[in-house]
């Protein structure tokens, strides 16, 4: 209905430019909202103010122009009306309303999705942490973030590819492979060194133990047991990660590994590309990239003066092959200590003829778990964090991945074990999902009573006139059009805010039939509840699309 009167406006505008009403400027970036107080109809928007200065004319005489020539060709508006300073309010006529929640009803599953996308290829690449210990909250708050983005956009006709690149081609490998022999080797002899920097944990002794069952490590050199616990510790890392993650519901189209890149050559051949471009330079016995020329701070080193290549050089190297795979749009998720990261990639493929804009990055800030009004810092098994498996073990995939995508990612968030625990309204993923129960139980209910959906939804539709009937099919004909911003924005986030709302919207509406009889949903006059049947079930489908794009269950009792 939004985009419906977007195009209203924008028609109307080009219409009284045509007729000399208006000066030819070009039409600013203006607001359409649905107002807090619905004496103020059912939308407004702020374009006169934003056109005052360029037109040169009071804001009211802007919109009493653009109301005496409102283009309607379909007959969607009820009325237009001046207000305050210069907004325009418009008015819905309940025949679109009723339409539209007749088109949900007959959409069911697809209502929602979109082809804005057009089949755009899409990488998001996200988690990629690295195999050395379990999943921490804040690879958990990325997993839930990039596989709910991934459905989104999926489901808006882009077409997506999810990737998990492994970082295991560097120095924390080895890491992993001498921490791990230090705790086999302390078994015996408990004063055995451990590496500055190692990796803590029990997962670490673990490993340890799994892997001297399968090898002797004491018969080998301390070079070749370090590379073998490297090896085979990265192994049974990678496949806890992955079983984890599929415990999280998310899944990856594939898994790149950083030695990969390295032993294929690729990496050498990105370099040689880049100094055909001229690009590249030596000094301090370093290679340099001139990434200062393309907005970067300062010129970065990709090969240090010991003939090993930086982290960034292959992560240059990496988003190449990206590109060079046919993917028109990349979309990475970061932890926020990469924030300095971003310009200096950006630059970096700047400088091999990429478009900036090719690359979108989203920070992850971090997680805090708090129980019993305290914060939680360590945990038993991991030694330092709590693992993302620890917590769905304890309040359920469902919540941790509802309340993960329940705040913008920029910004740091608060866990509460406590309120997701709770069973009522305070606990917000058992809100939403118990108003799509709720409405299960009304069909049960009018089962029983033998009343079903109508076979044309739209004959009965007349009886949907309660303002609180109307607000639910305001905010449900929101949904498509926040699919879409969520696309162009990646605030995926917003969709936690949304189902919430017309969770409370729909729990409202219910309660209105315990004070008044007459405004239950089934009630006596069958046409009646038939209406509000298809209204229920409108906001089921509604809140059940948008559950799965959150990668949530939709329980049909609680």
């Amino acid at each position: 209905m939004k985009d419906r009167l977007i195009n209203i406006i924008k028609e109307t505008y080009q219409e009284c430019i045509r007729k000399g009403l208006l000066k030819d400027i070009p039409l600013p970036e203006f607001v359409l909202e649905v107002p807090n107080n619905q004496n103020h109809g059912h939308f407004a928007t702020n374009l006169p103010l934003l056109l005052a200065a360029g037109q040169k004319s009071a804001p009211r005489q802007i919109a009493d122009i653009m109301t005496s020539n409102m283009g309607d060709a379909k007959g969607i508006l009820e009325k237009t009306e001046v207000a305050g300073p210069g907004f325009i309010n418009f008015w819905i006529k309940d025949e679109q309303w009723h339409r539209l929640l007749s088109d949900i009803v007959t959409g069911d599953e697809s209502f929602g999705g979109s082809f804005i996308g057009n089949g755009k290829r899409v990488m998001v690449e996200f988690v990629s942490a690295n195999p050395t210990g379990p999943l921490h909250l804040g690879h958990g708050r990325g997993a839930a973030l990039g596989d709910t983005l991934s459905r989104i956009l999926s489901f808006c006709g882009y077409d997506v590819d999810r990737e998990f690149y492994i970082n295991d081609a560097g120095l924390q490998i080895r890491l992993l492979g001498e921490s791990v022999l230090s705790r086999y080797m302390q078994i015996d002899e408990p004063d055995f060194p451990f590496p500055e920097n190692g990796y803590h944990g029990e997962y670490v002794s673990e490993l340890a133990e799994d892997i001297s069952r399968q090898y002797d490590l004491k018969k080998m050199s301390r070079q070749e047991a370090v590379e073998l616990c490297s090896s085979k510790g990265k192994e049974i890392l990678l496949s806890r990660l992955k079983d984890d993650l599929s415990g999280f519901r998310v899944s990856f189209d594939r898994w790149y590994s950083e030695s990969e890149l390295h032993e294929s050559g690729f990496l050498r051949n990105t370099l040689d590309e880049i100094e055909t471009k001229g690009h590249l330079y030596e000094k301090d016995q370093a290679l340099w990239i001139d990434t200062s020329r393309f907005g970067d701070d300062k010129d970065r080193v990709i090969r240090k003066k010991d003939g090993f290549f930086t982290y960034f050089a292959s992560d240059i190297a990496y988003h190449l092959d990206k590109n060079a795979r046919g993917y028109e749009w990349a979309i990475n998720l970061w932890g926020a200590d990469h924030h300095g990261y971003i310009p200096r990639m950006k630059a970096a493929l700047s400088a091999c003829g990429l478009d900036q804009d090719w690359l979108s990055v989203i920070l992850i800030q971090l997680v805090k778990l708090w129980k019993g009004g305290q914060e939680i810092k360590m945990s038993k098994r991991a030694g330092t964090y709590v693992t993302l498996k620890e917590l769905c073990e304890e309040v359920g995939v469902d919540a941790v991945r509802f309340v993960f995508l329940s705040k913008n990612s920029d910004s740091p968030l608060d866990f509460d074990i406590d309120l997701v625990k709770r069973r009522d309204s305070e606990n917000p993923v058992y809100y939403v999902q118990y108003a799509h129960a709720r409405i299960c139980s009304i069909f049960r209910k009018a089962e029983a009573e033998g009343i079903g959906l109508p076979e044309v939804p739209f004959k009965v539709l007349k009886h949907i006139r309660l303002e609180e009937e109307m607000a639910l099919l305001r905010t449900m004909a929101a949904f498509p059009l926040l699919l879409q911003e969520i696309c162009l924005k990646l605030e995926p986030h917003r969709l936690t805010y949304y189902l919430t709302e017309l969770a409370a919207s729909f729990h409202r509406y219910f309660n209105l039939g315990t004070k008044h009889p007459e405004h239950r949903i089934i009630s006596e006059d069958v046409e009646k509840s038939e209406a509000r049947l298809v209204l229920a079930q409108a906001v089921r489908i509604v809140i059940a699309n948008g559950l799965n794009l959150l990668g949530i269950k939709s329980p049909e009792r609680m």
